[in-house]
C-alpha cells in the first residue's frame, strides 16, 4: 500500500520533474515514510448503488419528482450519458481532471461552442452535487470547474413587417390562427401543443397553460388571435379535442416538431429567416416591455420565476433608449 501511494505521487509529478528529480523524490518519500503505515481512509459514504447508470437513473428520477420539465430531464440525461461513454471509469472515481478533459475533447473533437460547454458544466455541477448530497462521494469534482465564458449574441425578435409577411403567407386558417396565438399568448410551443379546445374561454379571450414544473398561468388572446382561432375551430369537422391538429386524417394533435415544420415552411414562403415558435415568444415579450408593460407583468406573462430570465428574452429597442437619453441626459 505504501509503494502504491508513492507511485501515485510520482505519476502526478511526471511531466513536471525530470528523471533525476523524480528519483530523488521517490528516495525521499521512501525514507520519510519508513516505519509509517499507509491505509485507505474508511468513510461513511453510501454504497447503496455502484453502477454508473443506476446513479444517473436515481438522479434523473429525482428531477422528475421535483417537477422538472421533460425536456430538461432529457437534456440532462443526454449530457450525463455522453460523459459516461467518454470517461470510461466508475463515477465514484471521476475527478475534476476527468471532467475538464471531457469538456476539452467535446470542444476540439465535436467543435461545440463555449455556451454549450458551459451548459454541460452546469449539468455536471448538478449531478455531482446530488452525488455529494447523497454521500456517494466526499467532494463535488465539478465545483472546481470554472465558468466557461462565451459571447452573448442578441437574438432578434420579428419586426412588425416580418410578422405580417408570415401572416400573409398562411394559406390555411389553422396556420394563421397558430401564428397569432403564439404571438398573442407569448406561450412556449410545448404549452400550445398541450391545449385542448375546452381550455379556451372566448368570453374572457384567454386560457390557462401549464408551464415548466407544472405551474399554471393565464395567457390571453388579442382580438386578431381570438377571431382567427374561432374561424379555424368553426371550420373543423374532426372530433379531436386538441386545439391544433393536422389537416389530414386522422387529424392528430400537432406536436412541437410539427409546429416547427409549419413555421419553417411559412418562413420560406414569406422570405423571412429563422422562423420558429420560440421567436414568437421572444417577440411578444420584447414588444410588451418596449411598449410600456412593467417588467413584473412581463415576467408573469412569460411564466418566469426570475425577472433576470425575462430580461434575457427582451431585446431593448435602441431607438427608444436614444430618445430617452435625449430626454434625461441632454445636458
Amino acid at each position: 500500500m505504501k509503494m502504491e501511494f508513492v507511485d501515485k505521487v510520482l505519476q502526478r509529478m511526471s511531466g513536471i520533474l525530470d528523471q533525476n528529480q523524480m528519483q530523488e523524490l521517490k528516495t525521499a518519500m521512501v525514507i520519510s515514510m519508513d516505519g509509517m503505515e499507509v491505509r485507505k481512509e474508511q468513510t461513511d459514504l453510501s454504497t447503496e448503488v455502484i453502477d454508473n447508470w443506476e446513479f444517473s437513473r436515481k438522479f434523473l428520477q429525482g428531477m422528475v419528482v421535483a417537477g422538472k420539465a421533460k425536456g430538461t430531464v432529457k437534456q440532462y440525461q443526454m449530457h450525463i450519458r455522453i460523459l459516461f461513454e467518454d470517461v470510461k471509469k466508475p463515477v465514484l472515481e471521476m475527478s475534476d481532471d476527468d471532467l475538464m478533459l471531457h469538456l476539452a475533447r467535446q470542444k476540439y473533437q465535436r467543435n461545440v461552442s463555449n455556451r454549450y460547454l458551459n451548459l454541460k458544466r452546469i449539468v455536471f455541477r448538478s449531478f455531482f452535487g446530488w452525488m455529494r448530497k447523497k454521500k456517494y462521494i466526499r467532494e463535488n469534482p465539478a465545483e472546481l470547474l470554472d465558468q466557461i465564458k462565451y459571447d452573448t449574441k442578441i437574438k432578434q425578435p420579428y419586426s412588425d413587417e416580418e410578422r405580417e409577411k408570415i401572416r400573409c403567407s398562411c394559406q390555411r386558417e389553422r396556420d394563421l390562427a397558430l401564428v397569432d396565438v403564439l404571438y398573442s399568448t407569448a406561450a412556449r410551443v410545448s404549452e400550445i401543443v398541450a391545449l385542448d379546445r375546452s381550455d379556451l374561454d372566448f368570453v374572457e379571450n384567454g386560457c390557462v397553460v401549464r408551464g415548466k414544473g407544472g405551474k399554471e398561468r393565464p395567457v390571453y388572446l388579442n382580438a386578431t388571435a381570438a377571431y382567427h382561432l374561432q374561424m379555424y375551430l368553426q371550420g373543423r369537422t374532426d372530433q379531436n379535442q386538441a386545439l391544433f391538429v393536422s389537416c389530414c386524417k386522422p387529424y392528430t394533435r400537432l406536436t412541437k416538431t410539427g409546429i416547427e415544420a409549419i413555421l419553417r415552411r411559412l418562413g420560406a414562403q414569406a422570405g423571412v429567416d429563422k422562423v420558429h415558435p420560440h421567436r414568437y415568444r421572444r417577440t411578444a415579450l420584447t414588444n410588451a416591455a418596449n411598449r410600456g408593460m412593467p417588467l413584473q407583468d412581463v415576467q408573469i406573462l412569460a411564466g418566469h420565476a426570475s425577472p433576470n430570465t425575462t430580461m434575457i428574452y427582451c431585446t431593448v429597442d435602441t431607438s427608444k433608449v436614444k430618445a430617452e437619453h435625449k430626454m434625461y441626459l441632454a445636458s
